[in-house]
């Protein structure tokens, strides 16, 4: 009496698979707008040793180099950047030189409203500061 169940519909399966597969959608979506904001700041501190091996060489940061810099870190989204406090006149073999790298850069959250969700900008300040010996 108790022991058979009735199989399920083909409708209800389908449609439990389809609740499932937007699930794990929005699920993803979120994962990979967390790290797009992880992956851009990594690749901001890459260019930023990158250029500091380049300083290293040539005792300080020349200005078509910081044109180049600046260019690659805009491309990572990265705006209002200011290289104040780097070493931009030549130093002798063995001086520190310093590369500071100062800009904001906007977080996109996502938050929810009600039964609606969007993506808002955060801006944040990202701040860099590296340090080493002219090789030059």
């Amino acid at each position: 009496m108790f022991g058979k169940k009735k199989k399920g519909a083909v409708l209800e399966n389908v449609l439990v698979m389809f609740v499932e597969l937007v699930i794990v959608c929005a699920f993803m979506v979120i994962i990979f707008g967390a790290f797009s904001g992880i992956s851009d700041k990594w690749g901001m501190r890459q260019a930023a040793r990158e250029y500091l091996l380049i300083m290293e060489t040539e005792g300080y940061l020349k200005p078509a180099d910081e044109a180049a810099l600046k260019a690659e870190l805009e491309g990572y989204g990265l705006y209002n950047i200011s290289f104040a406090g780097s070493t931009t006149s030549e130093v002798k073999y063995g001086q520190r030189i310093y590369l500071c790298i100062e800009g904001t850069y906007d977080d996109n959250i996502l938050s929810f409203a009600g039964a609606v969700s969007k993506y808002t900008a955060h801006p944040g300040t990202v701040t860099i500061r590296r340090q080493s010996t002219a090789k030059q």
